[in-house]
C-alpha cells in the first residue's frame, strides 16, 4: 500500500495497439489512495483499454506501469463475473475463496456487503431471478469480498435503476472516504460529477481534458 501522499499506481507514456492501429496512447496519469479518479470518452476512446492495462489483464507495448508495493487491486470489468444457479450469497462466498478470506471473515464480509447494496433480502435468492439492478449491485460486491487498495471500475452503474446507482456510488464513496483509490468509469448524466475528485477525458485513445 502506497504511503500518504504517493501514488498507488503510475502510468508514463503507456501506449496498447491492436493489429497495428494504436487504440491508447501515449497516456500519462497517477492515481492516489483516497481520491476517485473519473474517466469520461466515447464509445471506442480506450476507456476499457485504459482500465485494463491499469489492472495488469493487458501489458502496455511500450511505457511503463508502476505499483506501490504490496498493491491490492480490485478490477471489474464491462462483463458479468456472477454465476446465475448460485444465490447472491454463495457468488460472494466464491469470490471470498478467490481473495483468500476463511469462513467467518467470507460470511461477515458478504453479508454486510449485501445490507449497504440493498440486498439483505435477496441474499438467498438465485441470480436468476435478480433484476438487472440487483445484479449491477451484486457484481459491485464481488469487487468488494477482497481488502482493495485500488478500485478499478468499468461502468459499474450502466443499465442499473436510480436507486440502484445511488446505492453503488454511496458505497464507492464509503471505500474512497477510508483510503482506497478508485477509477470510475461512466456514461450515465451527471455521474462522475456527483463523486469524482479528479476527472480526465479520453479521446482516441488520448487525454484531452
Amino acid at each position: 500500500m502506497a504511503r500518504e501522499g504517493e501514488s498507488l499506481l503510475t502510468l508514463r507514456e503507456v501506449t496498447k495497439s491492436y493489429g497495428g492501429v494504436r487504440v491508447l496512447g501515449p497516456v500519462t496519469l497517477d492515481v492516489r489512495p483516497g481520491e476517485i479518479l473519473g474517466v469520461r470518452g466515447r464509445n471506442g476512446a480506450g476507456k476499457s483499454t485504459l482500465l485494463a492495462l491499469m489492472a495488469g489483464v493487458l501489458r502496455p507495448d511500450s511505457g511503463v506501469r508502476t505499483a506501490a508495493p504490496g498493491l491490492e487491486v480490485s478490477y471489474l470489468p464491462q462483463e458479468t463475473t456472477l454465476y446465475g444457479e448460485l444465490t447472491g450469497l454463495e457468488n460472494l462466498r466464491f469470490w471470498g475463496i478467490a481473495q483468500g478470506l476463511d469462513r467467518n471473515a467470507r460470511r461477515a464480509r458478504s453479508r454486510w456487503l449485501l445490507e449497504n447494496l440493498g440486498l439483505a433480502d435477496a441474499g438467498t435468492k438465485r441470480v436468476l431471478a435478480y433484476s438487472g439492478g440487483m445484479r449491477r449491485r451484486l457484481d459491485l460486491a464481488t469487487a468488494l469480498m477482497g481488502t482493495p487498495d485500488l478500485l478499478l471500475l468499468d461502468e459499474p452503474t450502466a443499465g442499473a435503476d436510480g436507486e440502484s446507482a445511488a446505492l453503488m456510488l454511496r458505497l464507492i464513496e464509503h471505500f474512497r472516504d477510508r483510503g482506497v483509490g478508485v477509477v470510475l468509469i461512466s456514461h450515465r448524466a451527471g455521474e462522475l460529477e456527483s463523486v469524482s475528485d479528479r476527472t480526465l477525458t479520453l479521446e482516441q485513445g488520448l487525454v484531452v481534458g
